[in-house]
């Protein structure tokens, strides 16, 4: 049994999900998904308030029920957050270590807990197929997306994110984080219409006002707007796209990282994190452009 520790929203979900889905299939072992940070989680002003988010998508796990989590409690895991020196005492918890990729991760055994983030494709890189059919859909887009999605999955099309709100309005999130400039966006724009002269952008922001304002966009450029409550939904549209210019966010990563085919363009920010301390480089995916985001 491989148990992993859920927290954050949809794109860190996604990830945790999918290390510890890599995990139990090299195991041959259940994966279960523990939910308990969603229900103590106070909302606080450093923080979003966030859910369980993987129920639309064809996951091959289950939530664990309180039985299941009967022998794993949660003292564990806060004083293990807490005080490293104290970690090996508790040999069947993994404790992420830092940002950079574990290599300790493939020398695991069952039954054990993953705490962390597990922001790196090199944790899931040799099942990337049956991840990406993991974070397909349940029920197909409808409506109004249905349409988008065929304008989508055109060879012209591009899947273009601007991640403000909290990276704005946060004080920790921004420290961290940070914005992407309007120049960034500005020269990601030019490098994909160089490659792509009869390109079409969809844009998804959480501040579509300041990108129309400020993107030098066409009047072609369609703006997605009415899924705030269903990110699912803008996450199926945006790895429909062909190409992508991607924010300093973990939904943004997947989505071009879920849309990748032969000839994908993607722009991607440099540095990935405002704060120096941080280093992404392996959440970095060789295969796309990074260029500078200030």
């Amino acid at each position: 049994m491989v148990i992993v520790r859920l927290t954050g929203g949809l794109g860190n979900q996604m990830f945790q999900y999918a290390a510890g889905r890599a995990l139990a299939d090299q195991l041959g072992a259940e994966l279960l998904l523990d939910t308990r940070a969603f229900e103590h989680a106070l909302a606080l002003n450093a923080y979003t308030r966030r859910d369980y988010a993987l129920a639309p998508f064809n996951v091959r796990t289950r939530l664990a029920t309180a039985a299941d989590l009967n022998n794993w409690p949660l003292w564990v895991v806060e004083i293990g957050m807490r005080l490293r020196l104290v970690r090996p005492l508790f040999r069947r918890w993994h404790f992420e270590s830092g940002i950079s990729y574990d290599p300790s991760m493939l020398a695991l055994r069952e039954p054990v807990f993953l705490v962390g983030y597990w922001q790196s494709e090199r944790y899931f890189s040799d099942s990337a197929d049956r991840i990406r059919a993991d974070f397909t859909l349940r029920q197909p887009l409808a409506g109004t997306n249905d349409g988008l999605f065929q304008l989508a999955r055109s060879d012209r099309s591009v899947g273009l994110h601007v991640r403000r709100g909290d990276f704005l309005n946060l004080n920790d999130a921004a420290q961290v984080h940070g914005l992407c400039s309007v120049d960034y966006y500005r020269r990601a724009i030019s490098l994909v219409r160089d490659r792509c002269p009869e390109c079409r952008f969809l844009v998804f922001s959480d501040d579509p006002d300041w990108a129309r304002a400020e993107l030098p966009l066409d009047p072609s450029a369609v703006f997605v707007t009415g899924n705030a409550e269903k990110p699912e939904q803008d996450l199926a549209l945006m790895s429909a796209c062909k190409h992508h210019i991607i924010a300093n966010s973990s939904f943004s990563w997947w989505a071009g990282w879920l849309g990748y085919s032969p000839g994908q363009i993607v722009i991607a920010p440099n540095p990935w994190y405002a704060s120096p301390k941080l280093d992404a480089r392996d959440l970095a995916v060789p295969r796309w452009q990074y260029i500078s985001r200030l």
